[in-house]
């Protein structure tokens, strides 16, 4: 059978010409499409604030038999303002209900000694000198649990979907939005662990794709085999600190998260494969392949949206209702918020929904506006409408966003596109041939990487403006404004108003003693001076990202007080985004590229005379300040 024009394997946007919101564009737009967009905009604001509310109203029961005959009534009812304000209302109180249905129901464990079977529900993680994972107790609840040495080891090889037999000690968690959209009910302490069970046949397919572009990765070098299980799988467990301080201070860090445009990917590289299949089985297979991928990725939040969006656009195509890119979009938030009310506060979930919207609604009026050829005004629309919507989340949960993201974006986005591509075809074969053949296979994959590494690094070395709310509302006004005004002379002020917001928003150097999050103190240097970082034990990699926050792109000298196997992270970290002189380690560290301080030295600051000094084991130096300002 030919494909038709509801064929769900052809309906909505290409993908790679500039859809990232995971197949939601908009297909036809019927006469009151627009109407419909509107409405469905409302309904999707009423489920989310009545989950994020969760009204404790009395009678959970009656509100819920309220809501819905609302709702029953309203669809019948003829159009007015009354009727979609019933609606409304009545969507709001059956997702407020069901906010606190889900609320009584999450209930941390209690405290005491576990012993029995528990499935792995993700993957481990590294952490210090053991081991974290997710696990699901028999009686269902989520716990995240620690191991260290032999139950370590296990949990390590532990696949998702197995069985382990573990013995160890539950205790309740500190009630955190983060954990409770991941439904974590509590803290499992490891003490005992061994396999059981292996993982079911309905993990095996995801298990063995994903373990096959892992195996096909082998031959790249750590940081490039890091940043390509981000781009193709959201894996970014091996991606190293420098790394990641580089793509956050570019703006690219939503590259290494699975969103809407690895699920459009997907479906460009199954779409030959299903073309072989009838009118339903394409629809069938599409369905089966959204469903593998959103496992392979492990069912991350902005998966759940993309995965959801597409399904529901092939759904619709293939019913002969074809729906606009907002329409769908609100659908699957509806949807998804109904199944699970807490991913109203998974942050993940936010960005997703926030930039899929911003590509939506903003994309094509940026789109219009932008000079230029079509090749690159595309993307970049795209890139600019994403990064307006979420912009003001980025704000709220990680500081300021950086003024490099757009172009950066624009730089490396085809790049992307095509190692994520490549690694779902050529990554997966790669996997099962010998390394020499799988070396040869991957080149131009390495080079890929390669450039996109690149531009986050000189990127991210860039004295970019780093915008904040109030910079960015300046911004943002001025170039209205400018677009509103038809004379030239007249947009001198607005233009003059974001040339003098964007270079007040540069960070610099701290020009006196700071504490840069916690551990990591930082002496400035003057023309005879020397400037310093003195890395303490308390040191983590918080600390390092806000000492790039603040500005700081270099030392003379960089202190470590212990010579542990974090320190030495953390000092790499630092090397990686910073130009440092040389290193001050205690006689006995595991720092690459330090100089093993054995006598007491002074180090002369703008502000402060530092001594240092080894202990007599060489395990430690101590920094005393001798004197500040002169004193």
């Amino acid at each position: 059978m030919t494909a038709s024009r509801h064929d769900p394997v052809h309906s909505g946007p290409v993908p790679g010409q500039g859809d990232t919101s995971g197949g939601e564009g908009p297909v036809r737009k019927s006469a009151d499409g627009a109407t419909t967009d509107l409405r469905l905009l409302g309904a999707a604001a009423s489920v989310w604030c009545g989950a994020s509310l969760a009204l404790p109203i009395t009678g959970g029961s009656a509100m819920l038999a309220a809501g819905l005959v609302g709702a029953a009534v309203s669809s019948v009812a003829a159009v007015s303002p009354a009727r979609l304000l019933l609606w409304l209302g009545s969507l709001f109180l059956i997702a407020s209900h069901l906010g606190v249905r889900a609320d009584r129901l999450y209930v941390p464990v209690e405290t005491g000694p576990f012993e029995g079977e528990v499935t792995v529900i993700g993957d481990p993680e590294r952490s210090f000198a053991g081991w974290v994972i997710e696990l699901r107790l028999p009686t269902g609840e989520r716990v995240r649990s620690r191991a260290f040495g032999q139950p370590g080891s296990v949990v390590a090889s532990a696949a998702i979907g197995e069985s382990l037999l573990v013995e160890g000690r539950l205790s309740p968690v500190v009630d955190q939005p983060w954990l409770r959209t991941r439904h974590i009910a509590g803290h499992l302490a490891i003490d005992h662990a061994e396999h059981a069970a292996r993982a079911g046949p309905q993990h095996l397919i995801p298990t063995v794709v994903r373990d096959r572009i892992a195996a096909g990765a082998t031959t790249l070098a750590d940081e490039r085999r890091a940043l390509y299980l981000g781009l193709v799988m959201g894996d970014d467990r091996l991606q190293p600190l420098g790394q990641k301080l580089r793509f956050n201070a570019s703006g690219l860090t939503h590259l290494l998260a699975v969103s809407g445009q690895n699920v459009a990917f997907v479906l460009a590289v199954a779409r030959p494969v299903l073309q072989a299949f009838g009118y339903r089985g394409r629809f069938i297979g599409l369905l089966g392949v959204l469903v593998v991928f959103a496992v392979i990725t492990r069912l991350e939040p902005s998966v759940l949206r993309a995965t959801v969006t597409a399904g529901i656009t092939a759904w619709a195509a293939m019913t002969g209702r074809e729906r606009t890119g907002i329409t769908v979009l609100c659908l699957a938030v509806i949807a998804l918020i109904g199944i699970d009310p807490f991913l109203v506060d998974s942050v993940g979930f936010q960005l997703s929904v926030a930039a899929s919207g911003g590509i939506l609604l903003i994309g094509p009026a940026v789109e219009r506006r932008l000079p230029g050829p079509s090749w690159l005004v595309a993307p970049m629309s795209v890139t600019v409408a994403a990064q307006i919507g979420v912009s003001p989340l980025l704000i709220m949960y990680f500081g300021p966003v950086s003024g490099a993201s757009i172009p950066a974006n624009v730089a490396v986005g085809w790049a992307a596109a095509a190692v994520m591509t490549l690694g779902l075809t050529v990554g997966v074969f790669a996997g099962l041939v010998p390394d020499e053949v799988a070396f040869l296979l991957q080149r131009p994959t390495d080079i890929l990487l390669w450039w996109i590494d690149w531009v986050a690094a000189w990127q991210a070395g860039l004295p970019a403006p780093r915008y904040g709310l109030a910079t960015l509302a300046v911004v943002l006004v001025a170039l209205i404004i400018m677009r509103m005004v038809d004379r030239p002379v007249h947009r001198a002020a607005p233009i003059l108003a974001i040339v003098v917001a964007s270079a007040s928003a540069v960070p610099v150097s701290p020009s006196a003693v700071e504490e840069c999050g916690s551990g990591i103190t930082w002496y400035p240097g003057g023309a005879e001076t020397s400037s310093a970082l003195v890395l303490s034990a308390d040191a983590y990699d918080g600390s390092v990202e806000a000492c790039f926050d603040a500005g700081i792109r270099s030392a003379d000298v960089l202190v470590l007080e212990r010579g542990s196997a974090q320190s030495a992270r953390l000092a790499t970290a630092i090397g990686d985004v910073m130009d440092i002189g040389h290193i001050m380690a205690p006689p006995q560290h595991r720092v690459i590229g330090a100089r093993r301080q054995l006598d007491v030295v002074e180090l002369v600051t703008a502000d402060a005379t530092l001594e240092v000094q080894p202990s007599q084991d060489g395990t430690r130096l101590a920094v005393v300040q001798c004197c500040y300002n002169g004193e």
